[in-house]
């Protein structure tokens, strides 16, 4: 909008009687909207203007017309426009949390801060995780060619595949260790593969031993919930916090 229309917008609100805050009242918007607008730095949408020519009783002509040429009205708009993102730019948002914690936005940034005013930054992942994910894809990569082998040569085709479990059972040990906290074993996968190593895997080579072992062995699934309830009880009796939920503060 150019200084010209604004100051016009001026005149006719005071003409008529009305305040900022007035104005704003009838047309259902904030004082610093229309503040804005006559100070040149925001322009009302065309809603916005077909209800000031009406209020004023003047045509849309009246209201908007000017004597500048374009490249005077283009000029002022840009200014408008840096003027406004330069604002944009130092504006902030602060949302605070019970504890004093607090999130900070500032245009697409944003920074979580705790309650003393330090930043909290996830803990970035442990390079030995990292080395830990590639010998996980190894010994996947060997389960798999022990399957191969298995059932090509022992015609194990139906049974081997269990093995396949072994590659995260090992590697979740190697993590227990690592993090010192006995919930990261995979109790998930060792009850698996116990259950069909005795159940499916065993009988087909072990003539002696029973292959009726599906009903009791099912027991073997209630060390899932047991083991970790036990060792959660300990880790919280210890203070001790899971790896992944720390951070880190600058």
């Amino acid at each position: 909008m150019t200084i010209e229309i604004a100051d016009r917008l001026i005149k006719f609100r005071k003409k008529n009687g009305y305040s900022q805050e007035e104005l704003a009242d009838k047309l259902g918007l904030s004082r610093q909207a229309v503040s804005k607008w006559e100070r040149a730095e925001a322009s009302p949408d065309t809603d916005n203007l077909i209800c000031l020519a009406k209020l004023y009783g003047v045509s849309l002509d009246e209201l908007l017309s000017t004597d500048e040429d374009i490249d005077t009205i283009v000029k002022e708009q840009v200014k408008v426009d840096e003027k406004s993102k330069e604002e944009n730019k130092d504006s902030s948002i602060t949302l605070e949390d019970d504890d004093g914690s607090k999130v900070v936005i500032k245009g697409s940034h944003m920074e979580c801060l705790d309650k003393d005013g330090h930043i909290i930054k996830k803990k970035p992942k442990d390079k030995f995780l990292l080395w830990l994910d590639t010998v996980d894809g190894i010994l996947s990569g060997v389960a798999l060619i022990t399957y191969i082998f298995l059932g090509a040569f022992l015609g194990m085709w139906a049974y081997a595949w269990i093995f396949f479990f072994v590659p995260e059972i090992i590697c979740s040990f190697i993590r227990a260790i690592h993090k010192r906290n006995a919930n990261n074993v995979n109790m998930a996968f060792i009850s698996l593969f116990v259950f069909f190593l005795v159940c499916l895997f065993l009988p087909q080579y072990i003539p002696t031993m029973s292959k009726s072992l599906w009903h009791p062995m099912w027991t073997v699934f209630l060390a899932i919930p047991l083991y970790h309830s036990v060792v959660g009880s300990i880790n919280k009796a210890l203070g001790k916090k899971d790896e992944d939920d720390k951070i880190v503060k600058e």
